[in-house]
């Protein structure tokens, strides 16, 4: 099944490592890019939207939602990532698993890496577990997880109507996450891996998203205390 990656960016400092790895790996998947005209107006995509950074969540949501206007699915991607050879291929394998199952309805079915939570992680082994050469055997497995960070994950457009990002940089994928989970539905680890640098697309250091967060939005608030999170101004 060919998926469309999307991807939206701020200083595109790893934005050109990135859409060569695509070039290379999986060349038959469209590319939807947002960021700064002064930014990616150089680079090759099949859409562009140009625009200034606002928050991860709402720079997100309009290349998604343009791409799942052609598509009944796609592909998010952070700017900061590199492919392998199998990313693609692995990620999609496990999609078509995932859809398969009866237990949740898919949400998120998101690939491994480094600089990652733990659950995603492949730097993070699960209890008592050893390296068989040079990687840990549950990476080769599907796992269920309430919460997963779509730094190169597969969404529905089915899913992605249900709940969109909130206007947040800072933790605006755990709030989405947690909002399709009280919908009913699961989110799942791929054993598909991509190579992550880490943090590059947030549009604003972490201070100043938490004092800007979500615009005064009382419903976002509500689901950051849910998630046990606090801000300080």
């Amino acid at each position: 099944m060919i998926c469309p990656i999307v991807i939206a960016t701020v200083r595109g400092h790893g934005l050109s490592v990135l859409l060569e790895s695509i070039k290379q790996y999986a060349p038959e998947c469209p590319v939807y890019l947002r960021g700064p005209q002064s930014v990616i107006d150089n680079y090759q995509a099949d859409l562009k939207i140009y625009g200034q950074p606002r928050s991860f969540g709402e720079d997100y949501n309009e290349i998604i939602e343009m791409a799942l206007k052609d598509w009944s699915s796609c592909i998010v991607a952070n700017d900061d990532i590199v492919l392998t050879p199998t990313s693609v291929k692995v990620l999609m394998e496990d999609v078509a698993i995932v859809r398969t199952m009866n237990s949740y309805k898919a949400g998120w079915v998101a690939a491994r890496c480094d600089a990652a939570p733990a659950c995603q992680n492949v730097r993070i082994s699960e209890p008592g577990e050893k390296l068989n050469f040079y990687k840990f055997p549950s990476e080769s497995h599907i796992k269920l997880a309430q919460v997963i960070s779509p730094i190169f994950a597969w969404i529905s457009s089915d899913a992605f109507e249900e709940a969109k990002f909130p206007p947040l940089n800072w933790y605006s994928d755990d709030v989405h996450c947690m909002d399709l989970v009280r919908k009913g539905y699961g989110h799942y680890v791929s054993a598909s891996y991509v190579h992550h640098i880490g943090s590059n697309p947030l549009a604003l250091m972490p201070s100043s998203c938490m004092r800007m967060r979500c615009h005064g939005s009382e419903r976002i608030d509500q689901n950051i205390r849910r998630l046990g999170l606090t801000f300080k101004d």
